[in-house]
């Protein structure tokens, strides 16, 4: 029903029940989707926290047309996201607003991969010796690479030094859907080297886990849970070392994947004071489609 409004004659005005309207009766020939697609570039423009936070609320028909596909596809599109080359049957839900918000193909998953953030991101298991320390540049080595895009390294000491991080892949806003494609891969790897005048390992340990890992369990992992890993190791010589090595690799059948375990150590093989092991840097984990 309508309310009913009084004007300032004092005579009563009936006012009509909006949601009982429809407004496509009033304008013959009225095309409702041009109206659609102009609201739609026009709020394409808007923050995307203030569409879902503030634009979502006004109306049902706003509140659809953010829910929508269109309105993210055009800001993924102006912001040059990476969007997959691919065809899907059935778009997953909010597969576009996921792409903008966390952009998750090719591109780097691991959080502070160089050591910039001092240790923030990554999860302590051993921290031997004078445990890891931050350089920039590398100290008794050549510069990192410049592909890198930093020249800042994590270092170990005399003991094993060891950290992990673990990516929740739908979390980082990857879509089951994307990862169960056949060419969908996922790629792994990092920057590793040895110091000019001290002897010293590297260890790169890396681990598909599927759907039934808990993040409450990440201290250890059974065997079942891995759908696939990757094993590194390399040693150096005293006087021998200095130059930069990258280790990669591709991970394949990854429809399974629901997390990927990155875990490093090192440590110098003289048991010398300071941080004379081996360093790492630019650790990745990215999602090729």
């Amino acid at each position: 029903m309508g309310a009913r409004l009084s004007s300032s004659k004092g005579v009563a005005i009936s006012t009509p029940d909006i949601d009982s309207l429809d407004f496509t009766d009033e304008i013959p020939g009225l095309d409702i989707s041009i109206i659609d697609q102009s609201l739609i570039d026009i709020l394409s423009f808007v923050p995307g926290k203030n569409l879902i936070k503030n634009c979502r609320l006004v109306c049902k028909d706003w509140k659809n047309i953010i829910d929508g596909h269109g309105i993210w596809k055009l800001k993924c599109e102006r912001e040059r996201k990476y969007i997959p080359h691919v065809s899907l049957k059935t778009l997953p839900s909010d597969y576009y607003k996921k792409i903008y918000f966390y952009n998750p193909y090719c591109r780097n998953l691991i959080q502070n991969p160089c050591g910039e953030e001092d240790l923030e991101k990554w999860t302590l298991v051993r921290n031997g010796g004078d445990g890891f320390h931050v350089e920039n540049p590398p100290c008794g080595a050549d510069p990192v690479p410049p592909e890198v895009g930093s020249q800042s390294c994590f270092a170990t000491a005399c003991m094993p030094c060891v950290k992990f991080q673990i990516i929740n892949l739908l979390a980082m806003g990857v879509s089951e859907e994307i990862l169960q494609l056949e060419t969908t891969k996922i790629q792994v790897g990092e920057w590793f080297c040895a110091r000019f005048d001290c002897a010293s390992e590297y260890k790169l340990f890396v681990a598909l886990l599927d759907e039934n890992y808990r993040e409450s369990d990440e201290d250890c992992f059974p065997e079942n849970l891995q759908i696939d890993h990757f094993e590194h190791f390399f040693s150096e010589v005293q006087w021998a070392g200095r130059m930069w090595h990258s280790t990669t690799h591709t991970f394949e059948n990854v429809g399974k994947a629901r997390y990927v375990f990155f875990l490093h150590s090192g440590k110098d093989s003289q048991l010398w004071a300071g941080n004379y092991g081996s360093k790492m840097t630019g650790a990745f984990v990215k999602i090729i489609v």
